[in-house]
């Protein structure tokens, strides 16, 4: 068994498409995962102590948008503390589980792609409105086309009033051997279900694209995803030629100190005043 586990993944690695998983769009996480995103990633960050960060970067009583807003996790309280928040998705899956929680009329929705804010619905006006955005647990990545991310980060500064904040949390990309090979593995396990995770790492391309494999009494559910990175130098670059400073950049939500062994960042940029 384990041995065809191998030959499989084999075969599908030397066919891999390098741009794109075939069929994959910028909706497919969102409407893969939405029914199980709360169960499975509650506890996947420090929630509350995500927003009290965000907050003291907000300031008092200010106009807050989230990109990738997905059910709600940090959108959610940020309205409750008396934020004016707006959160965008292109996963009409995600924006449904998120309006059928207490306190989703707090939150403005958006549809549409977070890389063309322009043409959400409804869209996001194109002029200097929040004080802060942000994009938490590598949503930003969720942007698979070439040059997307860019259009993201530049739609944000161009919303930002003088002196607002784009913060962005992902993983920090590892240049290691093992960081590159190929896998399968068992991610939850209970007496009624099994999830098994495949990767395909293309480091060439920057992408990492996967399946959650789960299996239930049910049968079998396929939850595609794919991510396609960029190193924290990358996205200061993207930053700088959007306009956006580099403020502040910590290993994680509690202002923990960045540095090479760090495997995530939190990144602040500003806006000149």
């Amino acid at each position: 068994m384990a041995g065809g586990t191998r030959a499989r993944v084999t075969d599908v690695a030397t066919t891999r498409q390098t741009d794109r998983v075939d069929g994959y769009a910028s909706s497919s996480y969102g409407n893969g995962f939405a029914d199980v995103y709360d169960a499975w990633y509650r506890d996947l960050t420090d929630t509350g102590g995500t927003v009290d960060r965000l907050r003291s970067l907000a300031g008092p009583a200010s106009a807050v948008l989230e990109l990738g807003v997905g059910t709600g996790r940090l959108a959610l309280p940020l309205a409750a503390a008396g934020f004016m928040v707006t959160g965008i998705d292109s996963s009409t899956a995600m924006l449904a589980e998120l309006r059928a929680k207490p306190g989703s009329e707090l939150v403005g929705l958006v549809l549409g792609d977070m890389a063309d804010l322009s043409h959400a619905d409804p869209p996001v006006p194109d002029q200097p409105t929040f004080d802060l955005a942000f994009v938490a647990y590598n949503t930003l990545f969720n942007l698979i086309r070439p040059g997307d991310a860019a259009l993201a980060v530049d739609g944000v500064a161009r919303r930002l009033v003088p002196g607002g904040r784009f913060v962005v949390e992902a993983f920090v990309p590892r240049s290691d051997a093992d960081s590159r090979r190929d896998s399968v593995a068992v991610s939850r396990m209970s007496a009624g279900e099994l999830v098994l995770t495949a990767t395909l790492h293309d480091p060439d391309a920057q992408t990492i694209s996967g399946q959650h494999v789960q299996i239930t009494d049910d049968g079998v559910r396929l939850r595609p995803w794919m991510v396609r990175y960029l190193m924290p130098a990358e996205l200061d670059a993207v930053a700088g030629d959007a306009g956006l400073a580099l403020e502040h950049r910590w290993a994680d939500w509690s202002g923990g100190p960045f540095d090479e062994h760090s495997a995530t960042h939190v990144s602040v940029y500003r806006r000149p005043s």
